[in-house]
């Protein structure tokens, strides 16, 4: 009986986790990293609102299995998030998800400013909210350390563009 109920709270705690980062339950059969040039005057997402793929594209990349299943894990953590963001948004990765083809989902990313654009809502970045209903906004949902050094190190290994130069 003991054992039941501790099988009974490890599914518990799984289905919960899977709830909160929508990504771990996306069905998706492949996932192309982008590099392109983002940014105002240009191509402002991956994927734009009529879902079509940045014109600028300059390189993609199938991810590999291990390198997919970090990024999903990554995406729905808190401890990816809680840093703050500056305003220029002028992005250059971009992940895209496809099922049989058709996107199911996107990631636009600013790694100089340090924000995050998901076509599907990610509650672990919604960190540090001020005010309320229609007037609340988050001022800690840029990304943290942890996220930039993992994003940077898929940009060097496939000698994307805007890689985080060490200081």
């Amino acid at each position: 009986m003991r054992l039941l109920g501790i099988f009974f709270l490890l599914i518990l705690s799984t289905t919960s986790k899977s709830q909160n980062n929508p990504f771990l339950t996306l069905k998706f059969d492949k996932l192309i990293m982008y590099d392109f040039a983002g940014g105002k005057g240009s191509d402002l997402y991956i994927v734009d609102d009529k879902g079509q793929l940045a014109k600028s594209i300059s390189k993609q990349i199938r991810l590999e299995k291990v390198n997919i299943t970090k990024l999903n894990k990554k995406l729905g953590e808190k401890k990816s998030y809680g840093n703050p963001t500056a305003a220029c948004f002028d992005p250059h990765l971009g992940f895209v998800y496809y099922l049989k083809g058709k996107i199911v989902g996107h990631i636009t990313i600013c790694l100089d400013c340090n924000r995050l654009h998901s076509s599907i809502k990610i509650i672990a970045q919604q960190q540090g909210k001020v005010g309320q209903g229609k007037e609340a906004y988050y001022i800690s949902d840029g990304l943290s350390e942890s996220f930039r050094i993992f994003l940077n190190a898929l940009l060097v290994k496939y000698n994307f563009s805007h890689q985080i130069k060490k200081k």
